[in-house]
Formats: structure tokens, C-alpha cells, sequence
């Protein structure tokens, strides 16, 4: 398939299976349809050129999108995909497409789908929907898993602070919490602060307020360049 023939969708999701993830290594499996969902999600609400065309819906899993399912069976059917129980992975000609679609695009797209794969495809399915529900809540109304989440939000927070997935205050608003309650329960825990701080490692900051600005641009009609915000002081 010759890449110039490709559209939107199909460029997105052969960029996220062939991004590096949290290891650093390049086509690493997305590790099921709800997290390629949720990745392609997120991907859509800091592009606003893929919003357009992923036409997500809150549905039982919370963000869905139709459109990305066909996209990935098509991918599927026609061999640039292999399905190893949950997971999906490039094949070995859709590698070769995908490393072409990957060396001809934009520093910014490289960055931006890098950066969701790394932060999210690692994440078990409750912390998967911890976060996006706490960054998307309209999103989650339609969830099967909604009351399980807030449920389990602390366990949830705990566990992505201590993973270095989000700073204090981000995994505070996970659990609904005030940083300093939040604070107070991790000391409660025998949870060293400083020590979980200090190998926080993979989280990315620039990423993490670059999902911040764009829900509130997002509201407006309006996304911020990720150049913006990786050029920020």
C-alpha cells in the first residue's frame, strides 16, 4: 500500500504500532483493544486533524471509536497485523510500511504518539480508565467499568504515582483526593515519598500538560501546538 494512498486513521494507528514504548524498543505490541482504543483516543484529542476523522463515542468501555476497529480489522485481514491473544502487533510488511509512514512524519507526531504508547500501554485496564476518566470524565458515562473505578480511584492513584506515570498532584486528582490527604495516605501506607519521586522516571511532564491544555482548548474548538508547549520555558 503506498503510503500517499493512506489516510488519517490509517497513519495514526500505523504510527502507534510502530512507536517505541516504556522500553524504548520500536514496534512493541499494543497490549489489547481497549488500550489501542484509549491510545488512539488520546492521540485524537492532541490532534485535532485525527478528531475529526475517529468520531469517538462514550460507549461501555468508555471512549470508542467504530472507525478505529474497522481500521485495525482492515489492517488485520490484510496482513499488516498480526493478534497474539490480546495484544496486536506490526507483521512483518507492516513494519516495512508503517517504519516508512514512521521516517516521513513530523517531529511533532513522532513526539506526540511516542508519548501516549510510553505513558499508557503499560498500564493495567483499571489504571487505563483511572486515567482517562479522570482526564475525560464525559467519557465514562456510558462505562460498565465506571463504579469500579471510582471504587478502586486510590488503589488506582497509588499505583500511577508509584509506577511514575503521573506527579502527586495529578494522581491526588485521580483519587479525588487534596495533595496533602493524598500525602497523608501514602505516608499512611509506609509509601516513601521522596524515594517514589525520585524514580519517577517515565513520567513526561511536557505530555502530561499538553493533555491538560488541550481539554481546555478542546473546549473552545481550539488545540495548542505540541511545539507550544515542548518550546514553553
Amino acid at each position: 500500500m503506498p503510503i500517499d494512498q493512506l489516510d488519517t486513521v490509517e497513519r495514526y494507528l500505523l504510527l502507534l504500532l510502530y512507536a517505541p514504548d516504556h522500553t524504548d524498543m520500536f514496534a512493541r505490541p499494543v497490549r489489547g483493544r481497549t488500550w489501542l482504543q484509549k491510545e488512539m483516543f488520546l492521540l485524537s484529542k492532541l490532534t485535532g486533524e485525527l478528531e475529526e476523522k475517529t468520531e469517538y463515542d462514550p460507549n461501555i468501555m468508555g471512549s470508542y471509536s467504530q472507525i478505529v476497529d474497522e481500521v485495525e480489522d482492515q489492517f488485520y485481514i490484510s496482513e499488516y497485523e498480526e493478534r497474539i491473544g490480546d495484544s496486536m502487533k506490526l507483521s512483518l510488511e507492516g513494519k516495512k510500511l508503517a517504519e516508512e509512514v514512521w521516517i516521513g512524519a513530523s517531529d511533532r507526531e513522532k513526539r506526540i504518539v511516542a508519548g501516549v504508547k510510553t505513558l499508557l500501554n503499560d498500564m493495567s485496564q483499571l489504571e487505563l480508565l483511572g486515567f482517562i476518566y479522570t482526564e475525560y470524565p464525559e467519557t465514562a458515562v456510558n462505562s460498565e467499568k465506571k463504579a469500579e473505578v471510582e471504587a478502586r480511584r486510590l488503589d488506582i492513584a497509588i499505583s500511577l504515582f508509584q509506577k511514575g506515570k503521573v506527579p502527586l498532584d495529578k494522581a491526588a486528582e485521580v483519587a479525588k483526593l487534596s495533595a496533602d490527604a493524598f500525602r497523608q495516605e501514602l505516608k499512611r501506607r509506609g509509601i516513601d515519598l521522596t524515594e517514589t519521586e525520585t524514580k519517577s522516571v517515565l513520567s513526561d511532564p511536557v505530555l502530561l500538560e499538553e493533555i491538560e491544555r488541550s481539554k481546555e482548548e478542546s473546549k473552545h474548538g481550539q488545540l495548542v501546538p505540541w511545539e507550544t508547549i515542548r518550546n514553553s520555558p
